[in-house]
């Protein structure tokens, strides 16, 4: 799976009259189908005033806002399958609360007035949502962005590149909003952003009540969103604590630092990607165990079936060894997946070599 949020490559059509520079590059991703969403910067630097989005909600929305594409101005209704909103979640139960956040939330984002003057504004990011009573997977949800939000949108000229399966891997919404800030700025000169300590807790959504010391913020937010990033994105985040004067001296600012990984250590969150999510933080804290796949146990030896004679050798296809993740056999791929049962490739190989 690629990573790279490099925007350098898109060559950005100048005859698409009267759209901002976010959505001509949604409609370089939709003509060649590229995994990323084109998100305007206004909403990556946005706050939340009442309530915050929970990850699922973060998540559904960037889908949304995907599925909208260069259109996502315009007054139009949308059209998505609950298959596509759900992901790699099972039911749909989940996508009626979801709904209901992105309808209630409140978010403050700053845009410009109608003359053009330095404004902010606070509104709810879907003006609408239509969900199909039917439980299947081409059931579908109908949705309107807010009249804001299509204003804000139809203006933006800076934009977030954001890798999809990066944020669909990312557990943590705070994880995913400084994902998002980094990739709004990590193609600058300047990669580095200063928040006061009451500006950042609005920004990520912290609710009113929690974390409300340093202390906790540091060790919920920071450090998680940090491990869960420097894992799986093609950048890593630092951070710096800015302390006052007086009495314990408190952390008034924090400044963010986001760094692009070199070609090896992008490969490798490439690959930690395609590997199975059970287990994925065990591997970022270095406490991984060597799970194996068990062979099923075989039949009474009353039932068994004599063995088939082995094919001569000129007829005999060769399994491939090592990992499949680099296989180029796309039949053995297909069959891992219809029939894998959502086992990793590489652990049904190793059952499958086991003598």
């Amino acid at each position: 799976m690629e990573v790279h949020s490099a925007t350098e490559e898109l060559q950005l059509q100048e005859d698409l009259e009267g759209l901002g520079r976010t959505l001509r590059v949604a409609d370089v991703i939709r003509r060649r189908d590229l995994e990323f969403v084109s998100k305007p910067g206004e909403l990556v630097e946005s706050e939340f005033e009442t309530g915050s989005l929970s990850a699922a909600a973060r998540k559904a929305f960037a889908l949304m806002l995907r599925k909208a594409g260069p259109d996502a101005g315009s007054d139009k209704t949308f059209t998505i399958t609950k298959k596509e909103l759900r992901g790699s979640h099972k039911g749909n139960e989940r996508i009626q609360p979801v709904m209901d956040e992105l309808l209630r939330v409140i978010v403050r984002i700053r845009t410009t007035t109608r003359k053009g003057k330095p404004a902010i504004m606070s509104q709810s990011l879907l003006a609408s949502c239509v969900e199909e009573v039917s439980e299947d997977g081409l059931s579908v949800v109908e949705f309107e962005f807010s009249e804001n939000f299509k204003r804000v949108i139809q203006r933006s000229d800076y934009y977030a590149r954001v890798n999809l399966g990066v944020m669909l891997a990312l557990q943590s919404r705070y994880s995913l909003t400084i994902y998002d800030l980094g990739c709004l700025i990590i193609n600058r000169q300047n990669r580095t952003v200063r928040m006061s300590v009451e500006e950042l807790r609005r920004r990520i959504g912290v609710p009113e009540g929690s974390l409300k010391n340093f202390a906790e913020l540091r060790r919920e937010v920071l450090a998680k969103s940090k491990a869960e990033i420097d894992q799986l994105a093609d950048f890593t985040v630092e951070w710096e604590e800015i302390r006052g004067s007086g009495r314990g001296r408190p952390v008034q600012s924090v400044k963010m630092t986001f760094l692009p990984k070199d070609s090896s250590a992008q490969e490798e969150a490439a690959r930690e990607l395609d590997r199975p999510k059970v287990g994925r933080r065990a591997r970022r804290e270095g406490t991984t165990e060597t799970l194996e796949a068990l062979a099923p146990p075989l039949p009474p030896a009353k039932s068994r079936e004599p063995r088939k004679a082995p094919l001569p050798p000129a007829s005999r296809q060769l399994f491939p060894e090592g990992s499949l993740h680099f296989c180029g056999d796309n039949r053995l791929l297909a069959i891992l997946g219809d029939f894998g049962g959502g086992w990793h490739k590489d652990l049904i190989a190793q059952a499958y070599r086991r003598p």
